[in-house]
């Protein structure tokens, strides 16, 4: 009995492994794309089981940016310029880990991503100037947009007051308040 006991294990072990559910399929919808002197824009949702997997802003029906969520917080006069929120989380903020500017005017299509390290990336205001634009996050941490480059504001004491809690993520110090921009490709 014993023997035949372990051979039903074994044998359930065996194709237990070969059984696969098939996923949900991804949904996805894209908005009507609204004309501007730069081109079309249009915004692309991707659902698994109404969950949102992937949004993405596309000009002229090419994706230029992607995340698990996109959440629009401002734009320039022309809509040509954009900040948006990433909707993932840091698990040891709870905020969002960065936000992005869109430059859609610009030839390729600049796109960046900003924010602090191990801090809240609460957007609070931005400033669009013909030459020279700000985003700032909350508590006024600004960064400075000119020319096609995203300049992120000094690390040290000011950035580590105008940061702290309750946008600190939990122990960290003067010295973890890393301001960073990366420009990222499309894609």
């Amino acid at each position: 009995m014993k023997v035949l006991i372990k051979l039903f294990f074994a044998a359930a072990l065996m194709f237990a492994g070969t059984f696969t559910f098939a996923a949900s399929p991804m949904t996805c919808e894209t908005s009507k794309a609204r004309v501007k002197p730069f081109g079309l824009v249009s915004k692309t949702s991707c659902t698994v089981d109404g969950v949102a997997k992937q949004e993405m802003i596309n000009l002229n029906g090419v994706a230029v940016l992607s995340d698990k969520q996109l959440f629009q917080e401002d734009v320039n006069k022309d809509s040509s310029i954009r900040v948006y929120t990433s909707g993932a989380i840091n698990p040891s903020t709870g905020c969002a880990p960065r936000l992005y500017l869109l430059d859609m005017r610009s030839q390729p299509v600049k796109v960046f991503s900003l924010g602090v390290k191990n801090a809240c990336n609460e957007f609070h205001w931005a400033s669009w100037g013909e030459k020279r634009s700000v985003i700032a996050l909350k508590k006024n941490v600004s960064f400075v947009y000119e020319n096609g480059k995203l300049t992120p504001p000094p690390p040290g004491a000011k950035l580590w007051n105008d940061i702290e809690a309750p946008h600190a993520g939990d122990g960290l110090k003067e010295e973890d308040a890393i301001p960073f921009v990366e420009e990222l490709k499309l894609p």
